[in-house]
């Protein structure tokens, strides 16, 4: 990774006494084998280098920190250097030293965003003409090339198609997705990858090495991990902890110029938490606040704690009420994070948040409630009821709303007042026979448990739904589902079980057999008889008889109620 010229460049710097140079500018790569994980980049361009099939246009895609710029340069160089050697520059002519430094005439760095108009564009390709005075090409950079406005890009797309031979150039952004297309369509693209959390610490290590300081345990990992794959970031952060500890910085150093909290306090923290001890909880929280910590790191460390804390207890055979704790609580911290965005006071947000999480283990697992419904009488589904009934009877009433209604009704008279009764009461239970329940599974011989099948049902329901979306409204009209000697049989009208043999809905059939057994269609003529001896449609021969007896009560309680004014109407 390392290389002589890097080290002789740190020590130069060093000895200057007056002038210092950052570390991620005093060890920024020269060459492609010093870019640390983009090893594929590296090769692509080498590759083109030796094989002279260079394109016009590059396009360096990836995050902040990744060495884009970097390889640009390097890219550059090896173009340039009247020198180099199987794809690799002296890194001693002048060439290469001017280019590093930003100084040569062939080579021109431009920033995106603070270059993004019209004009600026128009300014450059007024200088792409003009030959190149000493390599063999003219190199322009344009790094945030996504800030160029879409004049600008526009403006460009003419020269980037057709430019002269001696012209290349290569972009850089950390936003792709904010180029037009016709830009991206001239360019080859390349992808800088995340650096990973080895790659930086390794390289953290020779940068130690070169610099003479001695970090102690987890200091480098706990920068890698702050640095979210990105080198330069991670660079920063040490040069920053060795200017604030010197020589010999430890992890307590780094929590302390981050305004990060101790593992020692974040464990104690979490502990509180998964205890559900809510004076516990702020008695922690309250130290933290008061020492300077910032709402956004505290969430930030409570998150990547909770997410290890989730790897290390799959692989240690967590129970299902743990994880499920861990994941909601993810969740929280999550949503704490897009609102602290938006609020001026994160230290009460965080608050709250961390009591939510608290009280996730006191409250009832989904499993458990599932085992409660099995238990619980269903209420029926008036939604289910046909369309003619459905404007004669009410939705269900709340307690205040049936006692006002009770009142009014000892108004009435006997008869009407018994039978809305009756209806009220009847509503309240489920229907025999509704439209809005599954057929009855009748069943003989060696029967399943009535939760079976129930399940079973539904589920056949559910599978011709997929097929027909009628077919299980037919089903219940004309059809009857039973279990006889260990096998279901469905029994249905002749008309249905032509329907039934299509291959699609046989399908659907099979599919359900594979989790319930063998399924026997068989077509009952006392169904059939039933269905085709109806005067009216078949709907209305099926009509339960709550729904009638309904109509006929509501139908006396308004002969009843008499003729109704225009003053009672405008009263009302």
């Amino acid at each position: 990774m390392e290389s002589h010229s890097s080290s002789s460049e740190s020590e130069s710097a060093n000895g200057a006494g007056d002038h210092y140079q950052v570390i991620a500018r005093r060890y920024r790569p020269r060459r492609f084998e010093e870019v640390v994980g983009q090893e594929s980049v590296a090769e692509v361009l080498r590759q083109a280098i030796l094989q002279k099939r260079l394109a016009h246009a590059y396009l360096f895609c990836g995050p902040r920190g990744v060495g884009k710029t970097s390889m640009a340069r390097i890219f550059a160089r090896t173009l340039q250097c009247p020198k180099s050697k199987d794809a690799v520059p002296c890194d001693q002519c002048a060439t290469c030293q001017q280019i590093f430094r930003g100084e040569d005439s062939d080579v021109t760095e431009m920033d995106g965003a603070s270059h993004r108009g019209i004009d600026d564009i128009r300014s450059l390709i007024e200088h792409v003409q003009y030959a190149p005075t000493q390599g063999p090409y003219r190199i322009f950079i344009i790094d945030e090339v996504h800030m160029l406005t879409r004049e600008a890009f526009n403006s460009l797309l003419k020269t980037l198609e057709e430019p002269p031979s001696h012209v290349k150039f290569i972009f850089a952004t950390t936003e792709p997705e904010r180029i037009i297309p016709t830009v991206l369509s001239r360019c080859q693209r390349c992808d800088f990858s995340s650096i990973s959390r080895d790659d930086i610490v390794h390289r953290l290590e020779q940068i130690c090495q070169q610099e003479g300081a001695e970090p102690r345990d987890g200091l480098l990992a706990s920068i890698a991990s702050l640095a979210a794959g990105g080198m330069r970031d991670a660079q920063s952060l040490l040069d920053q902890v060795l200017a604030f500890a010197g020589d010999q910085p430890g992890p307590e150093d780094l929590d302390r110029i981050t305004g990060r909290v101790s593992s020692e306090q974040l464990s104690q923290l979490l502990a509180a938490i998964d205890g559900g001890d809510l004076a516990l909880v702020v008695e922690r929280l309250t130290p933290i606040f008061e020492g300077g910590t910032e709402a956004s790191v505290l969430t930030e460390q409570l998150a990547e704690e909770l997410r290890s804390r989730l790897h290390r207890g799959v692989s240690d055979g967590w129970q299902e009420s743990d994880v499920e704790a861990n994941l909601l609580g993810q969740e929280i911290l999550q949503e704490t994070r897009q609102k602290l965005r938006r609020q001026d006071r994160g230290d009460l947000l965080l608050e709250i948040a961390l009591m939510r999480m608290s009280t996730l283990r006191s409250l009832v697992p989904i499993t458990e409630l599932t085992r409660r419904d099995s238990s619980v009488t269903a209420v029926p589904r008036i939604a289910a009821v046909p369309q003619v009934a459905a404007a004669a009877v009410p939705p269900p009433a709340s307690a205040s709303q049936q006692s006002s209604e009770m009142a009014v009704d000892s108004k009435k008279s006997e008869s009407a007042s018994g039978g809305a009764k009756a209806a009220r009461e009847a509503l309240r239970k489920p229907a025999s026979r509704s439209e809005g329940t599954p057929p009855v599974v009748e069943s003989t011989g060696a029967a399943p448990s009535p939760a079976s099948a129930a399940s079973a049902e539904e589920q056949l329901l559910e599978c011709l739904k997929q097929v027909d979306r009628m077919l299980p409204r037919k089903l219940k009209i004309d059809g009857k589902l039973v279990h006889v000697d260990d096998q279901w049989q469905l029994r249905a009208a002749s008309h249905l079980g032509e329907i039934l043999e299509s291959a699609e809905i046989q399908q659907a059939i099979r599919e359900w057999e594979k989790s319930h057994g063998s399924l026997q269609i068989q077509i009952d003529e006392e169904i059939q008889g039933k269905s085709q001896s109806s005067g009216g449609s078949t709907e209305d021969s099926q009509r339960p008889e709550i729904i009638s007896q309904a109509e006929e009560i509501f139908s006396s309680e308004a002969r009843n109620r008499g003729p109704v004014h225009d003053e009672d109407r405008i009263q009302g």
